[in-house]
């Protein structure tokens, strides 16, 4: 299981103190396909309800001490911009 805080609004990265605030999703990684694109999406264990966050083609960032840092693309309306994600195994 793993929390999630988003490190991007609208595509501009946020400060540390910021991403500290972010809201926190917590639940598993699925890996599935939408439009042609690989999308990563966030389930929780208990309701089995996805986050109303989505990160479309994925990529590894950064692995240490724990963390993991996901980059990749949301959509905003109807432009994409890219987003990373803080990840904290539980």
């Amino acid at each position: 299981m793993f929390d999630v805080r988003l490190m991007r609004r609208d595509g501009a990265r946020l400060s540390h103190d910021e991403v500290g605030q972010q809201l926190s999703y917590t639940g598993e990684f699925v890996l599935d396909q939408a439009n042609g694109a690989r999308r990563l999406r966030i389930k929780s264990p208990w309701s089995g309800a996805f986050a109303p966050v989505e990160l479309y083609e994925p990529v590894l960032a950064s692995a240490r001490n724990g963390m993991q840092r996901w980059r990749g693309f949301e959509r905003v309306g109807d432009k994409g911009v890219v987003q990373e994600w803080l990840v904290i195994q539980r």
